[in-house]
């Protein structure tokens, strides 16, 4: 009993914690992706549509994850290259990838309404209860707080993020370092996505339901920290998986209990950034 709570509450953790780590390397950057929402369905509708489409599960994850990273490279060119605003290229994306992908949905398939996978299998479990994405998730957290702060890549792209006119005078490319970063947020979307849509073998439009701009609040409450963004994405999962079990046990409205994770996200939100500033160990 335990071990399937523990198991649900980290899947449904999974999306946002990939996200909000991609979220982070951009905000490290300097130019914080607010497109995560738009990232996550794209991800999470062509992993599944490529992966029926072909009937090879990998196939399918390469794809959602390929269209979600060039999405998010388009993103930064837009903002680099013709000087757009970041926010509002982040903005946009999110509305161009909800009709975009309602669209391609009745281009490929035939149907604007709910999409089935029938012809992949879903993603097996193993141990508690987590896929295999779950622990590529929470390998990710770590592997990031290695990358951050302990390899020239993440000095750089700290570096670019405080003062991107110092870093370029010895011999950074804040726009290199940029494109990377929003590569990294793109792939680690496409796979929140996957997580997504895979386990339950279909897609409706909206399926993301917030959890883009819940990884957004975990980036902006890390204080740049990718364990900052671990807490913050538990909470929710937990939160989540409290909302569903109450809507099953009780008789409290259910589109109140869906709000359960958010009033929380919130509360915790509000306590943390009323907390004095601590250093980073680094």
């Amino acid at each position: 009993m335990i071990g399937s709570v523990i198991g649900d509450i980290v899947i449904m953790t999974t999306p946002i914690l990939l996200a909000g780590l991609g979220g982070l390397y951009t905000q490290l950057g300097g130019k914080l992706n607010i497109g995560l929402e738009g990232l996550i369905l794209l991800g999470a509708f062509f992993s599944g549509v490529c992966g029926h489409l072909t009937g090879n599960l990998f196939l399918g994850i390469l794809a959602g994850v390929g269209v979600s990273a060039l999405f998010s490279l388009i993103m930064i060119l837009l903002s680099d290259l013709l000087k757009a605003n970041i926010f509002v290229v982040g903005l946009a994306n999110n509305l161009f990838c909800a009709g975009f992908c309602l669209w391609m949905g009745e281009l490929l398939m035939g149907s604007r309404g709910t999409l089935y996978f029938t012809q992949i299998p879903a993603l097996a479990r193993y141990g508690l209860g987590f896929h295999w994405i779950d622990f590529i998730g929470f390998a990710v957290a770590g592997f990031s707080w290695v990358i951050l702060f302990r390899t020239r890549f993440g000095i750089h792209l700290r570096s670019v993020g405080i003062d991107s006119r110092t870093a370029q005078s010895v011999g950074i490319s804040p726009w290199i370092v940029r494109i990377k970063a929003y590569g990294i947020c793109g792939i680690l979307c496409g796979l929140a996505g996957a997580a997504l849509s895979l386990p339950i073998q279909s897609f409706v439009g909206g399926m993301s339901g917030g959890r883009g701009w819940i990884a957004l609040v975990g980036v902006v409450l890390s204080r740049g920290n990718p364990v900052g963004v671990w807490g913050i994405s538990l909470i929710f999962g937990a939160s989540s998986y409290l909302s569903a079990a109450l809507q099953a046990s009780t008789d409290f409205s259910p589109k109140l209990l869906l709000t359960l994770p958010f009033a929380l996200t919130l509360i915790v939100g509000l306590l943390i950034s009323r907390a004095p500033a601590q250093e980073d160990a680094q």
